[in-house]
């Protein structure tokens, strides 16, 4: 009996091919993301559920069509060879396919607000002029910077040793130690004093953000961001743990996935300012606390059940060569702490953005992304939770969301006519990102088309219920329930149209009660009424985004905080950036993870009481009289 035959499979993107054994892989989508230098998004973990591992099959035989690929793919998507990669895989090759292409433009980590504090980086530089070796002076290198340095010298790792003899060479015995108190970074040949640099990142369930510092001015000089190379494996953090636990190389997988993303974004970062990377010396770390267990290699499957322990919550640092990044030798990574095993490094980093750790009256702050993290308080101390919002508001498990890209419609609002749209960098439309979910949502509301508990009427009942006619043009059914386009098929970047459905409706519904419940169980931990709060802070690449308006719209943010709503950019990569800066902002991360009080709200029954009431739309925001 003859062996079967090896299946080649050839996969190309944006111009970048491969070429490749399929194996015994149980789908497309699993081979490559396991075994190709391309991921594919996959934010249901490759369940058939999402839709979006969407490829073109252009030759060779493949599975049949799946009744989970009809519910995504309409019959002319499948004429054109589009497929869903987590439900198809070849049956004979040769096999060629192509992949969607990148798209660029991920621009909702790049915003930073500003607070003015002292610089004082953990690393600095002294110029060493040493005296030459002979042989009435044998001393070895080591022992030549040790005379000069004292008996407080710091320690030299091995990666510096190993490259000390070239440097003080090079420049006739004159070189710069990079160092931090009890450390050596690098050694250089002469003097390098004015290139101290470091990288801050943020790194997103779904986006992840680097900025490169110049570590003496405090000054930033540039930013990368990117979707997480992650999301392959899943759109949210509970999908990326199945993965790590039942996979015998998930944990390792993911792990590479991300620190290969960060070290491609750092040196991407160094060339195009024509910086050496290994003159980087050091990296913060701020993630929501599943983010950094994948980073570190730490395993996180028990932060997924009751009662939701990590591994650990302390700061770390980590020298950089046992993550695999091409920066300093002995360069170091700091790793922010985190709170709980639901509230991470990301939210100890937006608090300490903004000053809320020294407030002198009540802040509110919520970080609304794949998950909802809250923190209410002030100086005497502060109370923290997380709500399972589930990453609807990030564009996933919802028809046709999107990330933070270009193309992504990101406004809407009353037009002459039908809706108007705006996108993200004036592209065409491809999808709705979360401000444009939350904008359209509040359009239906006020329209009447959406009522207070969720439903979406008919077309036929919006007819009858006096729905101008511009907006009955825009009804329509998906999968046999009401749905409202936004961009007909005609204008829309991926050859159909974009809209919102019943199921959207009810997604967005769970996620929004979900929040504006926690919110309600922090002001009732902290004894303190919604009027006295100060501010209300919005964190994250969609809190940057959303039109507050229509947040309180939906019932997502308290109405009566509405004109107090202060836009935080990236809280969180402002945070990494300043404990990056500053030994004493480091300390400070960990003096508010202390401070900090957290409430588990799957054991709450005022959680579970606030979230029947929020699941209801406000009903000043649901209109009957049909005038927008």
């Amino acid at each position: 009996m003859s062996e079967k035959s090896p299946i080649v499979m050839h996969l190309s993107r944006d111009g970048h091919h491969h070429s490749g054994d399929f194996g015994d892989s149980p789908s497309l989508l699993d081979y490559i993301n396991t075994a190709t230098p391309f991921t594919l998004p996959a934010p249901c973990g490759g369940k058939g559920r999402c839709g979006k591992c969407r490829v073109v099959v252009v030759e060779g035989e493949f599975s049949p069509v799946t009744d989970g690929e009809r519910r995504h793919l309409s019959p002319q998507d499948l004429a054109r060879g589009l497929r869903l990669a987590c439900l198809v895989r070849p049956t004979a090759g040769p096999a060629r396919v192509e992949l969607e292409g990148e798209r660029a433009g991920v621009g909702n980590k790049a915003s930073l607000i500003e607070e003015k504090f002292a610089i004082l980086p953990p690393f600095r530089k002294t110029l060493l002029t040493l005296p030459q070796p002979g042989l009435q002076d044998q001393a070895s290198d080591q022992s030549r910077i040790l005379r000069q340095l004292g008996e407080d010298a710091p320690g030299m790792p091995l990666a510096v040793l190993r490259k000390l003899a070239g440097a003080l060479r090079k420049n006739g015995f004159s070189a710069t130690l990079c160092h931090s108190r009890d450390r050596v970074i690098a050694v250089e040949a002469g003097d390098t004093r004015d290139s101290l640099y470091g990288v801050a990142v943020d790194i997103g369930t779904t986006t992840v953000a680097a900025y490169l510092m110049n570590m003496t001015r405090g000054e930033n000089l540039d930013v990368l961001s990117a979707l997480n190379a992650q999301g392959a494996f899943g759109g949210d953090v509970i999908s990326r743990i199945h993965y790590a636990m039942t996979r015998p190389e998930g944990l390792r997988l993911l792990g590479v996935k991300i620190l290969d993303q960060i070290d491609s974004m750092i040196t991407a970062l160094a060339r195009r300012n024509g910086i050496d990377p290994e003159r980087i010396y050091g990296v913060s770390l701020a993630a929501n606390t599943t983010m950094l267990h994948l980073a570190l290699g730490l395993p996180p499957e028990n932060i997924a059940a009751a009662p939701f322990i990590s591994v650990t919550t302390e700061a770390q640092r980590v020298p950089s060569r046992e993550l695999g990044l091409s920066i300093a030798p002995g360069a170091l990574v700091q790793v922010l702490p985190s709170i709980s095993g639901y509230v991470g490094a990301d939210i100890v980093a937006a608090v300490l953005a903004g000053g809320m750790d020294q407030a002198e009256s009540p802040c509110l702050l919520i970080d609304i992304g794949t998950n909802g993290e809250i923190v209410l308080g002030d100086r005497s101390g502060m109370v923290a939770c997380s709500t399972a919002a589930g990453p609807a508001f990030e564009g996933a498990h919802v028809r046709n969301g999107v990330g933070g890209v270009a193309g992504a419609v990101n406004g809407v609002f009353p037009g002459k006519g039908r809706p108007a749209f705006t996108t993200i960098a004036d592209a065409p439309p491809l999808g709705l990102c979360g401000s444009g979910i939350v904008d359209l949502l509040a359009l239906l509301l006020r329209a009447g088309i959406v009522d207070e508990t969720g439903r979406m009427l008919s077309r036929d009942e919006a007819a009858s219920a006096g729905i101008p006619d511009d907006y009955l043009r825009g009804m329509t059914e998906a999968e046999g329930e009401p749905a409202f386009v936004l961009v007909p098929e005609e204008e829309s970047a991926v050859g159909a149209p974009i809209m919102m459905t019943q199921k959207d409706v009810r997604e967005i519904q769970l996620a929004k009660a979900a929040i504006a419940a926690g919110i309600d169980t922090l002001i009732g931990h902290a004894g303190i009424t919604p009027g006295e709060i100060g501010t209300l802070r919005l964190a994250g690449g969609f809190g940057s985004y959303i039109r507050r308006e229509s947040a309180a719209a939906i019932g997502l943010i308290p109405g009566e905080l509405l004109h107090r709503v202060e836009v935080m950019g990236n809280a969180a990569g402002r945070g990494a950036i300043m404990a990056l800066l500053s030994e004493n902002m480091w300390k400070r991360c960990d003096e508010i993870r202390r401070a900090v009080r957290y409430i588990e709200l799957s054991s709450s029954p005022e959680f579970q009481d606030a979230y029947i009431d929020r699941m209801f739309f406000p009903k000043e925001n649901t209109k009957t009289d049909n005038k927008l």
